[in-house]
């Protein structure tokens, strides 16, 4: 977010120097028209990293505009330049929360309805494709695993058809939703587990995972190594 802020800043100063050059006075050379249209692919580029890539919406266009006149314009602001960005952080980080409550109720509506799926008290659910062979998997065994992990709104978080990167851990360090079921399943199995940010990481979120966000997992126990 900050990375986002920070790139419009420097979009704002650009846009703002180039404004203030002194306008030329009759016809538009070449070099003119085509500053015109750079200008205009300078605003359009604001917009996109502002609307699609921030969660941010213009509810308020006057607003807006009045805001940018008055930055451009080198008047008195509103609001104090000086916590424009934590004040901006705040209201993404509460957008992210309420956008990802909201998507983790959606998910597990349709979950509920479809078949093949065991619930767990904690609100995990999941379905195993195939059935394991080998041995049971028990709290404080390491396990090696094949796992496709991606969020409700299908972005990816790993791929291990991609990555072809297994994943070694103890089951007990685990996150609490996948560990509860590993502990039910045995080597050789495969399973879709739906996991609510509940028992996954809450309202903190990881570098790759957002706060409030739920899991889905489709992974494969290649291997169990039991404690001795």
């Amino acid at each position: 977010m900050k990375r986002y802020l920070f790139m419009l800043v420097l979009i704002a100063m650009a846009f703002a120097s180039a404004t203030a050059q002194t306008k030329p006075v009759g016809p538009k050379t070449k070099v003119q028209l085509t500053d015109d249209t750079i200008q205009y692919t300078l605003g359009v580029y604001m917009m996109q990293q502002l609307l699609s890539k921030s969660g941010f919406e213009v509810s308020d266009p006057v607003m807006f505009k009045k805001a940018i006149d008055d930055v451009l314009s080198k008047r008195k602001l509103m609001v104090d330049p000086a916590t424009t960005e934590a004040r901006l952080i705040a209201f993404q980080r509460e957008f992210t929360l309420e956008r990802n409550k909201r998507l983790e109720a959606l998910l597990f509506d349709k979950v509920k309805k479809e078949k093949g799926f065991t619930a767990l008290p904690t609100g995990v659910y999941y379905s195993q494709v195939k059935a394991g062979t080998g041995p049971a998997v028990g709290l404080r065994d390491t396990v090696v695993l094949n796992v496709i992990c991606t969020l409700p709104d299908n972005t990816e978080v790993d791929n291990f058809n991609k990555t072809k990167q297994s994943y070694l851990s103890l089951v007990n360090e685990m996150i609490p939703g996948l560990r509860d079921v590993l502990v039910r399943m045995q080597e050789g199995g495969i399973a879709r587990i739906i996991i609510p940010a509940s028992q996954a990481y809450g309202s903190t979120g990881t570098l790759t995972i957002p706060p409030n966000s739920a899991l889905i997992y489709d992974l494969a126990i290649v291997n169990v190594r039991k404690t001795k």
